[in-house]
């Protein structure tokens, strides 16, 4: 049974190459987010904000001695991947978008993984008496690569208002600011509280309001 090579296809273009050698091992970071809400009268709370895109990193290894070719063939194929790219197309002014392909499809092993180029460090490390290098090392990273609407219909979410500040302005009351920002003025205790205010209609012009973050 033949060795199945760690793919890489530039989505952008069709254009595909293997790796020489595949990688020993791989890195998949994934992480949320998490944001403390300020709170006067109780320690502050973390509310979740979405999740990070992950990101994909390894060692590469290639080596064309033997051959007495130019290794930089080889990895002149993933310096491509972070040229932006000048046709007149619907991709926008960024370098391509490219997927990952190594063995059996399957979510949990990371792979297909469809991402982009962030980073690439080239090191060359042998090379023929004329100077033309035969051997290099790549570290690379990839990070996940997903527009907003494919995330939401992926992950709905609530709607939500995220913390933020209000400056009072002349004849404001707090019932009236939750329902400019919320559309719910019954929400003024939120204000109250976040703010250690015990009169909500003594308020001064200019001053600066905390809005906690609420989720529906």
């Amino acid at each position: 049974m033949a060795l199945e090579k760690l793919q890489i296809t530039n989505l952008d273009n069709g254009e595909t190459f293997n790796v020489l050698f595949n990688p020993t091992e791989y890195t998949i970071e994934d992480s949320s987010k998490w944001q403390d809400q300020e709170a006067n009268r109780r320690r502050p709370e973390l509310q979740y904000t979405g999740g990070e895109r992950k990101k994909l990193s390894m060692d590469l290894f290639f080596d064309t001695y033997e051959i007495k070719q130019d290794v930089r063939l080889h990895t002149g194929n993933f310096a491509k991947l972070l040229v932006v790219s000048t046709k007149d197309d619907n991709t926008g002014k960024r370098p391509p978008k490219v997927q990952l392909s190594w063995g059996p499809a399957n979510p949990d092993s990371g792979f297909p993984f469809v991402g982009v180029l962030e980073s690439l460090k080239q090191s060359f490390t042998l090379f023929t008496p004329e100077g033309m290098p035969v051997r290099a090392k790549l570290t690379v990273s990839f990070k996940e690569f997903a527009l907003p609407v494919d995330e939401l219909q992926k992950e709905p979410r609530r709607s939500s208002f995220p913390l933020q500040v209000y400056t009072v302005k002349a004849g404001d009351t707090l019932s009236g600011i939750a329902g400019v920002l919320w559309k719910d003025p019954f929400k003024w205790r939120l204000l109250a509280e976040a703010n250690e205010i015990d009169n909500p209609r003594a308020l001064t012009p200019a001053q600066t309001l905390i809005v906690p973050a609420i989720i529906d």
